[in-house]
Formats: C-alpha cells, structure tokens, sequence
C-alpha cells in the first residue's frame, strides 16, 4: 500500500513568510515606539530636575530648623544667604546656603567663625539661584535656574514666624 504524500503548495509557504513578516515589523515598531517615549521621558525629567532639586532641598533644610529666631537671612560675597542657627552642647553652629561660583553651596560652621563664599560645599550646579523673603509675611521664596534654562520659584510659609 502507498501512503498518500502531501504537497507543498507555494501559497502555504507565501502566507508563512508573509505572517513571519507582520510580525516581526510589529515587533520592531513597538521596540521604536517605546525607545521614543522613553527618550522623551528622561529628557523631560532631566530638564527639570537641577531646579526642582535644589528648591527642595532648600525648603527641606529651612524646615528642620524652623524653629524662633533659627532662620534668617544675611550676606555672603555680595549674595543674600539662608542663614539656620542651630545650639548644640558645646556652642553655637551656623548652616548657610548660597548661591556662589554657579553652584548652590552649603557651609555648617561655629557662630563665632567669619565665612567666607569659597568655604561651602557645592551641592548643585546652577544658572542662578534667590532666595528673599516674599511679600506674605513669614514667608521665603526661592528661586533655583538650571543650567538648561528650567526654573523653579517655591514660597515657604516658616512656622515659627
């Protein structure tokens, strides 16, 4: 007895490659479609992100040491400064935070010690940095510029005013 063979047709093959073929165009837009919003999404983060951070962190600093008399503002080489006093066992201590040498800086210091701009610690890199008291009363503002341009303006009410 013969066992029937099957043929193959050229249209069972054709339909094959063609089904391997949407696929694997689909695949590939979903991978370029996905890469694009991706690409878009970090950069959007990255364009705000200096700013945001840097009045957050601002804002974050005034409120642990809001306390009577513990915030101010003064001078540091011609800049306004955020002036946090703090009383620990064994004296007084300053925190000040400013804009100098295109980055916000940070200097925790002794009350008796003369600062001085270059002193402080780089924290970010900056276009500009403000920091003024707002026209509510016991209120700060600070405005933070990156270096793409964003700004971010935040106004915080102290507590202790």
């Amino acid at each position: 007895m013969r066992q029937p063979t099957q043929k193959s047709h050229t249209a069972d093959v054709l339909f094959t490659l063609a089904l391997f073929c949407v696929f694997a165009v689909s695949a590939l837009a979903v991978v370029l479609v996905g890469a694009d919003v991706y690409k878009r999404t970090a950069a959007g983060m990255e364009t705000s992100f200096t700013s945001r951070t840097a009045v957050s962190y601002v804002a974050q600093k005034v409120r642990q040491s809001d306390e009577s008399g513990a915030v101010s503002l003064t001078q540091m080489g011609g800049e306004t400064a955020l002036r946090l006093s703090r009383r620990m066992e064994n004296g007084d201590y300053f925190t000040y935070i400013y804009y100098y040498d295109g980055s916000l800086r940070e200097l925790f210091c002794a009350a008796d010690l003369t600062p001085s701009p270059e002193m402080g610690q780089p924290l970010l890199e900056l276009e500009s940095f403000s920091i003024e008291r707002a026209a509510q009363k016991g209120c700060l503002a600070f405005t933070a510029t990156g270096a793409d341009g964003e700004t971010s303006r935040l106004i915080l009410s102290l507590k202790s005013a």
